[in-house]
């Protein structure tokens, strides 16, 4: 007897529990499509942009990124609308008739927890890998919206209905219940989101991976800053004196990834540690070994015509295009690491990230980024590095002095980093 009352509590328990789905109104998505009148897009009369999604259930909570979070797995969840780009998702089509449905805040897309389609499945953000649980159909249902995950017959729906903050958006099948309907608020019109002609390049979703990237970086970084703009030529022997550059560079560049000033330096001490021996055969008399006991930003450093030629025989020897080499890589994991964890992982916005940081800076580059407001798209980032044109500096990372380099960045991701 007390077996059977234990059971019954245990089950009572599992039953209080459980997601309160009526099973008696289950009806496969699959099997009434007379419900639906539209597929999302212009027959739809769904503008390209960034919305706001309210479930039926709740309609003055909107799907929100937990925290504001930018990493992947962030859960997903109602909460009341605040304006913030946390609640904004670009809805994007993949031209197969799903689409990707990507945070403005995070840049990353709404998925299901590893891919499950069980029922209660948590719903949550990650980085676009071309799963079918991160792409999502989306149909008319009346006045509303059902979003149904591409990897099963499933749809995002709202726990338990609830009409609270922080209810969790969950997959479940489709019994036609309001917190399975949404209504698809347009904040903000985008035209590279839809396809249109007025976008110049075309978009990636891939992410980013250093054995891939790296070495294409490599070639693009030293096509524009020392090979003449063709990709993959770099000029190991290039240098440049005081201001040759611009009036803020107040010493020399080295190497073929124009390190400048504390960067010029370290790699001459790179050079110097890999064999003193070997560097003091080059530097007979120690010019540039006492020269490497000071500041040369802050001193203003300008070698004579006689340690000019030491320096371009040091950075031209075996140890020194090792040590070119070496330090870009070094250079660009700690920008690859801040954009991935500031703002996005996708491939071709991290190699412009990169970019446009080892040309003007970390100040630079978040100023660029931060105007992107989460669209990290190449048309995107072009426009935001144009706005420093309107400052008359003349000098900053998106003026017209370097206009053809960040064009052909983009020329070159498109052909080679596809």
């Amino acid at each position: 007897m007390k077996r059977i009352l234990t059971l019954v509590l245990m089950i009572a328990v599992v039953l209080t529990q459980a997601e309160v789905f009526a099973a008696s109104d289950y009806v496969p998505i699959t099997d009434d499509t007379s419900e639906y009148e539209a597929p999302l897009g212009s027959d739809a009369g769904i503008e390209a942009g960034y919305y706001v999604i309210y479930p039926k259930c709740a309609p003055k909570r909107a799907l929100t990124v937990k925290n504001g979070s930018k990493s992947a797995g962030a859960d997903i969840y109602t909460y009341h609308y605040v304006g913030m780009y946390k609640q904004w998702f670009e809805i994007i089509p993949n031209g197969d008739g799903t689409y990707l449905i990507k945070n403005r805040n995070s840049a990353k897309v709404m998925q299901t927890h590893n891919g499950s389609i069980v029922n209660n499945a948590n719903v949550e953000q990650g980085s676009y890998k071309k799963y079918a649980y991160q792409k999502w159909y989306i149909t008319r249902s009346g006045s509303y919206y059902v979003i149904q995950n591409a990897a099963s017959s499933k749809v995002l729906s709202i726990r338990n209905h609830a009409d609270h903050d922080k209810a969790e958006a969950v997959l479940y099948s489709y019994i036609k219940s309001d917190g399975q309907k949404f209504t698809l608020k347009l904040r903000k019109r985008t035209s590279s989101s839809s396809g249109s002609t007025s976008s110049k390049y075309k978009k990636s979703a891939r992410v980013w991976k250093d054995s891939k990237d790296l070495p294409i970086m490599a070639n693009i970084i030293g096509a524009v800053e020392s090979g003449g703009q063709v990709y993959g030529k770099r000029n190991y022997a290039a240098y440049a004196a005081p201001y040759a550059n611009t009036s803020n560079e107040v010493t020399i560049t080295l190497g073929w990834a124009q390190c400048y000033g504390a960067e010029a330096q370290k790699l001459v001490e790179m050079i110097y540690k890999m064999s003193p021996s070997k560097f003091k055969k080059i530097d007979t008399k120690k010019l540039i070994v006492k020269a490497l006991k000071k500041n040369w930003v802050t001193s203003r450093w300008a070698p004579t015509a006689k340690e000019k030629a030491i320096l371009i025989k040091l950075i031209t020897s075996e140890n020194g295009k090792k040590a070119q080499d070496q330090l870009f890589k070094e250079s660009m994991k700690s920008y690859i690491n801040a954009c991935k964890a500031t703002y996005t992982d996708n491939a071709w916005a991290v190699h412009m990230y990169c970019e446009i940081c080892h040309l003007g800076g970390g100040g630079a580059v978040k100023r660029i980024f931060d105007r992107c407001n989460g669209d990290y798209s190449l048309d995107s980032i072009m426009k935001a590095l144009k706005k420093d044109q309107a400052n008359g500096n003349g000098s900053e990372v998106g003026d017209k002095m370097f206009w053809t380099r960040h064009e052909k960045c983009c020329e070159f991701l498109q052909k080679y980093a596809a």
